[in-house]
């Protein structure tokens, strides 16, 4: 938003200038009154172009002139030519130093491009210059108003419907000499101009007049400025506070919902660790329920087997004696009951198998077994558990079973074998040759095929 100057009532009047050939410490030019008053006047009626081609012809032969220079400032300004007058006023500032003008309505210049800071540098320049100047203290106090309205406005982040202050700074459109080594003259001057009655008193003398009375105004003015800054700083100050404990809450806020989510994640991450725990100890135990059942089935099945396949014991009659101390071909009986105690052992493979009872399993076997594969016989057996312990429920059946070529100590078993475990199944022809051991059948080798 573009800065809006207020001319303080001096300027308006285009009236303070104080003598018209006054001339500075510093050597500075001051321009004949007529001249000045002309192109005020042209100023004042808003005939710009023409007091800016009056203004520019008279600097133009008269280049030390600083009152018309400073004139061709205000006219840029008015004429909305921000950065040609900041030239001019900042090439009138460092060539005079001494006069606070320039500085003030640089001041107001970087204020409307809202340059705060810059302008405050500048307003302290012009006070250090004259420290009673009063046009720039008031213009300060506005800019520090200005300031701390904006901070409160971000930091409580009011609505559109909430208006900051609206500073009001003022620019100076003429240079009012300062009083120097002759300044006791010059108040003397003042001093007999103000006795004079009003209708006495030339152009020139009101315009003293009214240049005190409004240098009296702004002393006025100051002092409320002075307080009106002081009530802004504690407004800023207090926005600041405002802002720093929101922020805090905030972050206090932030990290107690952080925290409780936290908090709430590891309960429910704790108890769904327990749930698991609980159902994978309970799925454990009855595993081993149901492994425990089916050994003890298994068993059974292993010892019914074997009882059924006993044959039985009789007294042998003399010519049996007579007999047996005769060569003589195998009896049709005893064939029977062998076959009958090698399906029985086939029958306790089978259930150990699908019991994932590895000792039984293994017992079944001859010591004198050689793996099909080439491997030892340990390695066959950590190969074999790896294949049956912890897999799905296991099913081996058997069909066409036949036991032939049984003699003492020797047979041979084949069958059509159908293996199932979870959703795997596996049908096959396998062979396995019998050996008879301290009294008991064992396999002593198979194969797969035949």
């Amino acid at each position: 938003m573009r800065q809006q100057f207020k001319l303080s009532m001096a300027a308006r009047l285009m009236a303070l200038v104080v003598g018209a050939c006054a001339v500075y410490g510093s050597g500075a030019a001051w321009a004949d009154q007529v001249v000045v008053d002309e192109i005020s006047g042209l100023l004042e009626q808003g005939r710009l172009e023409q007091a800016a081609k009056r203004a520019d012809a008279y600097v133009k032969s008269n280049p030390g002139d600083v009152q018309v220079r400073f004139l061709q400032g205000v006219i840029a300004t008015e004429q909305g030519s921000n950065a040609k007058a900041i030239d001019i006023f900042t090439a009138i500032s460092r060539e005079y130093p001494q006069l606070p003008e320039p500085f003030n309505n640089l001041a107001v210049l970087y204020a409307a491009q809202g340059e705060e800071r810059k302008a405050v540098e500048v307003l302290e320049s012009a006070i250090r210059t004259n420290p009673s100047y009063a046009t720039a203290h008031e213009n300060l106090g506005d800019l520090y108003a200005r300031m701390a309205s904006e901070a409160y406005t971000k930091a409580l982040q009011l609505d559109d419907s909430r208006k900051a202050l609206q500073p009001k700074l003022s620019m100076i459109t003429q240079i009012v000499p300062l009083q120097d080594g002759a300044g006791a003259a010059r108040t003397n001057e003042a001093v007999q101009v103000a006795q004079m009655p009003a209708q006495a008193q030339t152009p020139a003398h009101l315009r003293q007049t009214q240049a005190r009375e409004a240098a009296q105004e702004e002393q006025q003015r100051l002092a409320q400025q002075k307080q009106e800054q002081e009530q802004a700083r504690q407004l800023r100050l207090e926005a600041e506070q405002a802002a720093q404990r929101q922020l805090a809450d905030k972050a206090a806020a932030d990290k107690a919902a952080a925290d409780k989510v936290a908090t709430e994640k590891a309960l429910a991450e704790r108890a769904a660790a327990e749930q698991a725990a609980l159902a994978q100890a309970a799925a454990d135990k009855a595993a081993a329920e149901q492994a425990a059942a089916d050994k003890l089935v298994a068993q059974q099945r292993l010892d019914d087997a074997k009882k059924a396949a006993e044959p039985a014991k009789a007294e042998p009659s003399a010519p049996q004696a007579q007999a047996a101390t005769k060569p003589a071909e195998r009896p049709a009986n005893s064939t029977a009951s062998a076959v009958a105690d090698i399906n029985a052992v086939v029958k306790a493979w089978t259930t150990a198998w699908e019991a994932q009872d590895m000792p039984a399993y293994f017992a079944v076997y001859s010591a004198d077994f050689k793996p099909a594969d080439g491997s030892t016989v340990a390695q066959w057996k950590a190969q074999r558990t790896e294949r049956t312990v912890g897999r799905p429920k296991i099913t081996v059946q058997l069909r066409n079973l036949k036991v032939t070529g049984v003699s003492n100590d020797a047979a041979t078993v084949r069958f059509h074998q159908t293996y199932t475990a979870g959703g795997f199944r596996a049908a096959t022809q396998k062979t396995l040759t019998m050996k008879k051991e301290g009294g008991q059948w064992r396999i002593a080798s198979e194969r797969t095929g035949g």
